[in-house]
């Protein structure tokens, strides 16, 4: 693994930029099976340069709002966002997927989901909304495999000894029950960390949160 790095619209995140996306936030206390997965990989990763996400900050990525930045996204824009999101959302219906197996990749770790179709469905009635209320430009990547974020590389070290330290947890899969999109402020920052290294930081603020099946 290197250090991660963050993108924006196929450039480096600028320091302490705020872009808007859609995420699906585990409820740990809910998926009980999926709390113990995720503590058992922390335990995996404690002797790497990884950060790892608390609980609150645990997600799956759905999709970047990516023709401009947060802050040039007025109140009216973002309550046109969320108008849209209800809109496509409004027949979905809520799903559970299996997270799992943990994965070392090239930014740190991660959780595979599957099956893929109920997470592609969800993706293409949000970049339907996104773009709606945005126009074309707004959708610029293809985003890849749906994933759970479990922490962010800070420096160079070795994924084949992470991964198999993670191979080694058992159980390896537990389920995330998906109920609402949450439309979320999210920021990137790079704070200085060990050895004379800086780590980038995520946070957000959240903008709306969209039950799926909900009346628009």
């Amino acid at each position: 693994m290197r250090k991660f790095a963050p993108q924006f619209a196929g450039t480096p995140w600028r320091d302490g930029a705020r872009v808007l996306h859609a995420y699906l936030l585990p409820d740990l206390t809910v998926d009980q099976d999926l709390a113990q997965l995720v503590r058992a990989c922390r335990e995996a990763m404690k002797p790497y340069p990884i950060t790892p996400l608390s609980d609150g900050l645990i997600h799956v990525t759905v999709e970047m709002v990516a023709d401009t930045t947060a802050d040039h996204i007025t109140g009216d824009d973002r309550e046109a966002l969320t108008a849209a999101l209800r809109k496509h959302l409004y027949d979905a219906v809520p799903f559970r997927v299996l997270a799992g197996s943990p994965i070392a990749n090239k930014a740190g770790a991660l959780l595979d989901l599957s099956p893929d179709a109920p997470l592609a469905d969800l993706k293409g009635r949000v970049r339907e909304a996104f773009r709606e209320a945005r126009g074309p430009e707004t959708i610029q990547h293809d985003g890849g495999r749906h994933h759970m974020s479990l922490g962010y590389s800070w420096d160079t070290a070795s994924s084949d000894t992470l991964q198999s330290a993670l191979r080694r947890i058992t159980p390896s899969h537990a389920p995330f029950h998906v109920t609402c999109v949450h439309l979320l402020d999210v920021q990137f920052r790079e704070r200085a960390h060990d050895r004379g290294t800086a780590a980038w930081e995520i946070s957000w603020e959240p903008v709306a949160t969209i039950p799926l099946g909900a009346s628009p």
